[in-house]
């Protein structure tokens, strides 16, 4: 968080004490207290980043304090938004300039795909330029990349990598979500090394424990799991909590389980139950809100105000240990503090954050957060260019292949199709939207070869660099000149996505930061990426967020096949079917 001073505590002292006048005095207002829930009335002292004094003694002013007239209103602590993904094709500076508008002053970023993009030193590069960001990030650092490195190319990062992020930047809190869990359930030393590392500095360790059973609840539990942002059921909820793991609920574009097992929630006890995004798509950011809009609809779903607002600020401070910064109003905290017209309306009226005025009735009342100047070079591409001869798929003496089908935006299953054949080449089935689809990472252009069915786009090629976690190539199509035009686009853009048919480009959408992210204002971003999916939607897709769906094909932790750079492979059976 931020570092006090001597001096700077000698003048919070004297501010409290009335012998300094406060830069700031909010005045006239209700204060909410997040330990006892009580709401009074009272005035709140800010000197510098720090708030000094909260009650009802009248501050002792001079000609520079900054008088905030708070009658009518209430003041909470800033939210904070403890399973946050600040890299989905906005970025983290980027993001940052709106979340603050909508009251989060704190924000964890599970940042397994922006470290895996860039690298540990890009990921430094980001650090440096995030103190100055418009919010303050905790952040987290992968166990491992890839997640299952049998399947998908060798281990990138050391552990040595880990440990000097840990120890040098105290605002990486915590291990990102372990998707992987099924080598910790294996007793694999290389994953439990790393994480034993992180829990012996300190660390926390977040799961990703989605379909475990209780009994391997236990075993993740054991190996020092300590939280749990994945479950979709009541049981889940309680389980988790019993074994002693924080249990994040999510409400958002990704996932939404809060109206489920909001009955579960008011019936437990509510010290490790913290309410989370998971994740907010752009257009979900500017017209819902964030974490304004998770408690918003906490309370429509039955939990008191009192007990959201704890969930999402109080709770995730303690969780990452840094309730003595941040989560409460109270003297020698940073001043991240929001005024509401209610606690029954989340949404902030105006936003404090670091003692000074960041949001004025959700228009950023503040300069822009500064771009991190990092593209792709910590973490490039060994190949600039493919060929149409690439994208050949051949098998000999095989009836059926095993076809990637869609099931919504994030599963898929397995289906077995007889596809035609030129000798021992297979062929797509445009007819029947069957699609050869080809993965590789940047390292190396050795491709994992499958076929897809159900993405609906009738295009000869479509390329992306947005491929969670690992954000290699991806490329698929029915045209191998196309796909080639397809991928060679991206490459040439240093990250992005291209649509092409017939020889031509459609489309191509730029993400030179890290090959998955753009530089554009959220509020510019948003009708870019809307532009390429009405495009793909006019081409015949019924997917309601094709780019997401695209993304999360190689995505090894989510049922049933994936593409990766060995084949295509069985999720459940743990190996490559094709």
């Amino acid at each position: 968080m931020i570092e006090k001073t001597l001096q700077n505590v000698k003048s919070l002292v004297a501010v409290a004490g009335s012998e300094r006048a406060p830069d700031i005095v909010m005045e006239g207002g209700s204060i909410f207290d997040v330990f006892t829930g009580e709401i009074f009335a009272g005035d709140l002292w800010i000197y510098d980043n720090w708030i000094a004094y909260v009650g009802g003694k009248k501050a002792k002013i001079d000609g520079k304090t900054e008088i905030v007239d708070a009658k009518g209103l209430v003041a909470v602590p800033g939210y904070i938004d403890a399973h946050g993904h600040v890299d989905i094709f906005y970025n983290p500076a980027t993001f940052s300039d709106v979340a603050v508008t909508k009251g989060a002053t704190t924000v964890f970023s599970d940042s397994h795909d922006l470290f895996s993009c860039i690298g540990p030193e890009g990921f430094v590069e980001v650090l440096r330029k995030a103190r100055h960001f418009n919010i303050k990030y905790l952040w987290g650092i992968p166990a491992t990349y890839p997640p299952y490195p049998d399947v998908e190319g060798r281990e990138m990062f050391s552990i040595y990598d880990i440990w000097s992020l840990f120890s040098r930047y105290p605002e990486c809190a915590s291990v990102s979500e372990v998707s992987s869990y099924l080598r910790i359930i294996r007793n694999e030393d290389e994953i439990l090394e790393r994480i034993l590392m992180a829990r012996s500095l300190g660390r926390n360790v977040e799961g990703h424990t989605l379909g475990a059973s209780y009994d391997r609840l236990n075993v993740l539990a054991a190996a020092g799991i300590t939280s749990c942002h994945e479950s979709i059921r009541p049981a889940d909820l309680k389980n988790r909590i019993r074994l002693g793991l924080y249990t994040m609920v999510r409400h958002s574009s990704i996932r939404s389980d809060l109206e489920e097992l909001t009955p579960a929630i008011n019936a437990l006890p509510k010290d490790s139950i913290i309410l989370v995004s998971d994740g907010v798509f752009a257009p979900d950011l500017l017209d819902k809100g964030y974490m304004d809009h998770v408690l918003s609809e906490a309370m429509r779903f039955g939990i008191e105000p009192r007990d959201a607002i704890r969930m999402a600020t109080i709770n995730p401070a303690r969780y990452f240990k840094v309730d003595y910064a941040v989560g409460s109003l109270t003297p020698g905290r940073i001043a991240d503090v929001l005024l509401l017209e209610s606690l029954e309306n989340p949404r902030p009226v105006k936003v404090f954050e670091r003692g000074t005025l960041a949001a004025d009735s959700g228009v950023l009342a503040r300069g822009s957060s500064p771009q991190p100047e990092v593209g792709i070079e910590y973490y490039p591409y060994a190949f600039s260019e493919v060929a149409a001869a690439d994208f050949v798929i051949k098998r000999p003496d095989l009836q059926t292949v095993p076809v990637i089908d869609i099931v919504d935006r994030t599963v898929t299953r397995r289906i077995d199709m007889a596809l035609a054949r030129e000798g021992n080449t297979i062929l797509p089935d445009r007819e029947n939207d069957v699609r050869k689809i080809l993965y590789a990472r940047r390292e190396q252009k050795k491709w994992g070869q499958g076929f897809l069915h159900g993405l609906g786009a009738r295009c000869g090629g479509i390329a992306s660099t947005v491929a969670h976690e690992t954000h290699g190539l991806l490329v698929h199509g029915f045209d191998d000149d196309d796909m080639a035009l397809a991928a060679n686009t991206v490459l040439k853009m240093k990250g992005g996505i291209a649509v092409v048919d017939g020889g031509r480009v459609l489309h191509a959408l730029s993400l030179p930061f890290g090959a998955i992210m753009s530089h554009l204002p959220v509020g510019e971003l948003r009708p870019a990426l809307q532009e390429l999916t009405d495009l793909l939607h006019l081409l015949g897709c019924t997917l309601d967020d094709p780019l997401w769906t695209m993304g999360f094909l190689p995505f090894t932790s989510i049922v049933e096949l994936r593409i990766t750079v060995s084949g295509t492979y069985d999720v459940k059976k743990g190996s490559i079917v094709f």
